[in-house]
């Protein structure tokens, strides 16, 4: 049998990690080994335990998340970590996913994408939520920079942009804008082409890194 995914659950409300914790257990490939209250306790549980994944807020004491997942990606490179939080405003996401982040999502998520993502995740993929891709995405604008190549995509490029960030694949991407899959990967790779990057993750943080949103 498969190992489960060891997850780590950061919060300052004992409360949030118990609910967390409760909707885990009903999944056996999921197993959370320890938890934390603040992010000097996540560092320290992280060097304990080594686990496959962490979900932390922000917003905690002693050492706020942010910090936290830049030392835990410093030390423990292993190590994946999701943002679970309440805060979706660009400045947020923008910082955590400059620290490291491989997910992003609100503690609003439903139970099956939580567990989706957490597996994704831990598989080595990378995933923002709809919600905080869209808040990305619709600060994303034309404003000019140096070596900035995004003013480059079309109307339609960045139609798919936006939807590529959210984890749609070629086939949903295609149904949504009503056009043919060969066309629509036809445009991703000219996306690609274009500012210069290799994946949909490289996208998202390329907005972001490069002042596209507000």
């Amino acid at each position: 049998m498969k190992k489960p995914i060891r997850i780590i659950i950061a919060d300052d409300h004992q409360v949030f990690i118990d609910g967390i914790k409760a909707i885990l257990k009903e999944f056996d490939d999921i197993e959370v080994v320890a938890q934390a209250l603040d992010g000097d306790q996540l560092i320290k549980q992280v060097a304990i335990h080594k686990p496959d994944v962490v979900l932390t807020d922000i917003q905690m004491p002693v050492i706020d998340g942010i910090e936290a997942t830049k030392e835990i990606v410093k030390k423990f490179p292993a190590v994946k970590i999701i943002a679970l939080t309440m805060l979706n405003e660009s400045s947020s996401i923008k910082r955590m996913l400059t620290a490291g982040v491989s997910g992003y999502i609100l503690k609003t998520v439903d139970k099956e994408e939580l567990v989706s993502v957490i597996r994704k995740v831990a598989a080595g993929e990378k995933h923002f939520g709809r919600e905080v891709t869209e808040q990305v995405m619709n600060n994303f604008s034309g404003k000019s920079t140096v070596g900035n190549q995004a003013d480059v995509l079309t109307k339609r490029e960045k139609e798919i942009l936006i939807l590529i960030a959210q984890g749609l694949t070629d086939k949903e991407i295609a149904e949504k804008v009503f056009l043919s899959p060969l066309t629509t990967i036809t445009h991703r790779k000219n996306i690609l082409s274009k500012l210069g990057l290799k994946n949909k993750v490289e996208l998202t943080r390329y907005a972001i890194e490069n002042n596209l949103i507000s």
